[in-house]
């Protein structure tokens, strides 16, 4: 008989007989391709500026966006996948006909998560659904956190993996569950389906560089977005207050009380994350939420610059671009009564004898 590890990462690893990590490196190679894809499209869309200065690439069109966030594509389809295939579990395992007999859920012959008693959800989730999330976290912090240098998504991400990872096996899973792997991986599913407020959150980033007047839809796409991040904080909120804490003893006495600590520093972390987003983006008020300000976009893009996730996407661009509109508005006001007071000189003749003088005193001192 072979003894467990005594941490679900370990057990995961050594034990998960590499189906979690092979799945992983081969979605791991699709993300990859999708990041040289999206670099492929800026180095077309700076060779096409270079080639035709005076008629660069439309600033709205689909190069250009793709050219100023080459990891829009990867990030977009690790949100609507992952978001997708969670939601998708959930309502299979809690739309099921409870007349139906499962059979002895230990023996492993039936369950609950059997789907039509031949479908097994649990494995759906370790074999597509966390490995297509993982593999896109790590290869998004080589292609986009260090060369961008954000802190906060590295983190983000860095807690994403060494969470969800034990869930990978039935093994890591039971640990991680001090000894109830499926609500371990309940959990996991649960959590992910938070996914669902990066999707709208790319959404209303294609909305804020292509339309060019207020549209209504902006405002209800925002009013999604902003109750999508609140709801990410309600939810993990819940998941520690109602699930985790009240189980804090069974992790006690089968001493994985490590393993507690990071499940209520990951839930804790991502909650506090998703409320710092939430903040941001209400940040500019709620006229600048369900309003449509059109932002103004280079003819040409910088190839020294890049998307910055809190700076364009949470909303601190919006803020900065409206401070910048009240300064320029400050500097127009003070330039039009300048020009004002000298047509008015111009009129009553004060202003060449004035001119006269201060040129008539400079020759003195000379």
């Amino acid at each position: 008989m072979r003894m467990p590890h005594d941490n679900p990462w370990t057990e995961c690893l050594l034990r998960g007989e590499f189906i979690f990590e092979k799945r992983f490196l081969a979605y791991s190679l699709g993300y990859v391709l999708v990041a040289f894809l999206g670099n492929g499209i800026r180095r077309r869309y700076h060779a096409a500026v270079r080639s035709n200065p005076n008629s660069p690439p439309d600033a709205r069109g689909f190069m250009s966006l793709i050219a100023s966030r080459p990891t829009v594509i990867a990030a977009t389809i690790h949100a609507v996948s992952t978001s997708v295939v969670s939601a998708g579990i959930l309502i299979a395992y809690y739309c099921r006909d409870d007349d139906d007999d499962y059979g002895d859920v230990d023996d492993g012959s039936s369950s609950p998560w059997l789907y039509r008693g031949t479908t097994d959800l649990i494995r759906i989730w370790q074999r597509v659904g966390l490995p297509i999330s993982l593999s896109y976290f790590v290869t998004d912090s080589y292609f986009y956190c260090l060369p961008r240098r954000d802190f906060l998504i590295f983190v983000h991400h860095c807690i994403m993996c060494f969470c969800h990872y034990p869930v990978g096996c039935t093994g890591g899973a039971t640990l991680a569950g001090a000894g109830d792997p499926v609500w371990s991986t309940w959990l996991s599913i649960v959590g992910y389906t938070s996914e669902f407020s990066t999707a709208m959150m790319n959404y209303r980033w294609y909305l804020i560089n292509t339309l060019e007047e207020d549209w209504v839809g902006f405002g209800i796409v925002n009013g999604f977005v902003v109750s999508s991040w609140a709801g990410r904080v309600v939810l993990f909120a819940h998941l520690l207050i109602a699930e985790i804490f009240p189980r804090m003893h069974v992790f006690v006495e089968r001493g994985q009380t490590f393993t507690y600590a990071v499940m209520v520093f990951g839930h804790a972390s991502i909650g506090l994350l998703s409320l710092h987003w939430c903040i941001v983006m209400c940040r500019g008020g709620l006229r600048s939420l369900f309003v449509f300000k059109k932002q103004h976009r280079p003819k040409v893009l910088n190839p020294q610059q890049g998307f910055s996730f809190v700076e364009e996407v949470g909303g601190k661009k919006n803020v900065e671009d409206l401070r910048g509109t009240k300064r320029l508005k400050i500097i127009e006001e003070k330039a039009h009564k300048i020009i004002e007071e000298e047509v008015e000189a111009y009129l009553d003749g004060t202003l060449f004898t004035e001119a006269q003088a201060k040129k008539g005193q400079s020759k003195k001192k000379q």
